[in-house]
C-alpha cells in the first residue's frame, strides 16, 4: 500500500510539476511561438477559445498517451530523428479522424461549430511541438507526458484568450491604419514573451 501511494505521488507530482512548465515557462505561443498562427486564425474568425482549448487539450492527452508507449521502440532507432515526426504525424491524424467520427455521431448541437474548430484545433504545429517538445525528456514518465499535455492545452487556451482580448482593442481607431490589426498584434505577443521571459528569469545574451 505504502509503495502504491508512494507511486501516486510521484505520479501526480510529475504531473502538476510539468504540467506548470508548459503553462508557464514552455508556454507554445508566448515561449516557443508555436501555434501563432492558429490563434490568429482563431481570432479573426471568432471562433469559441475555450472550445478551441478543449479540443486541443483531449487530442494532445489522447496523442501524448500513444506516444509515450511509440516513443520507446523508435529511439533507439539510428534513423530515429527522420521518423519520429512523420509517426506523430499519423498518430495525431488517426485521433483527426476518430475525433470527427465521435463528433458526427455524438454531437447534436453546435455539430458544425465544433468540426470547423477540429480542423484548426488538430492540425496545428502546437499539437505537433508539443509532442516532440514531451519526447526531448530523456527520463519522460508517463506522468510527465500527460502533465504536459494537459499543461500545453491550457496554457495555449490562456495566451489564447489573452490574445482575444487584447485583439479587439488593437483592432480599434485609436491604433495607425497602418498598424491595426494583425501588424500590431504580432508586436503585442512579442512584447509579452519579452515580458513573461524577464519575469521567469532569464539573462539576456549581452
Amino acid at each position: 500500500m505504502n509503495e502504491f501511494m508512494s507511486a501516486l505521488r510521484t505520479f501526480l507530482g510529475d504531473m502538476f510539476t510539468y504540467g506548470m512548465i508548459a503553462i508557464f515557462l514552455e508556454n507554445t505561443i508566448f515561449s516557443r511561438s508555436i501555434g501563432v498562427s492558429t490563434v490568429l486564425l482563431s481570432v479573426r474568425k471568432k471562433y469559441n477559445i475555450f472550445l478551441l482549448g478543449l479540443i486541443m487539450t483531449s487530442v494532445l492527452l489522447v496523442s501524448s498517451i500513444v506516444v509515450y508507449f511509440i516513443f520507446p521502440l523508435l529511439k533507439p532507432l539510428s534513423y530515429s530523428y527522420y521518423l519520429i515526426p512523420p509517426v506523430y504525424v499519423a498518430v495525431i491524424g488517426v485521433i483527426y479522424v476518430f475525433a470527427l467520427l465521435l463528433t458526427q455521431k455524438f454531437a447534436k448541437k453546435r455539430r458544425k461549430e465544433i468540426l470547423s474548430i477540429i480542423h484548426v484545433g488538430v492540425f496545428n504545429c502546437a499539437v505537433l511541438g508539443a509532442l516532440m517538445l514531451a519526447t526531448n525528456n530523456a527520463s519522460a514518465s508517463f506522468g510527465m507526458f500527460l502533465g504536459f499535455a494537459i499543461g500545453t492545452g491550457i496554457g495555449f487556451t490562456l495566451a489564447s484568450y489573452t490574445v482575444r482580448i487584447a485583439f479587439e482593442h488593437l483592432s480599434s481607431d485609436a491604433v495607425p491604419e497602418s498598424f491595426r490589426g494583425f501588424p500590431i498584434t504580432l508586436i503585442y505577443i512579442g512584447l509579452v514573451s519579452l515580458a513573461l521571459y524577464g519575469v521567469i528569469g532569464h539573462e539576456l545574451p549581452f
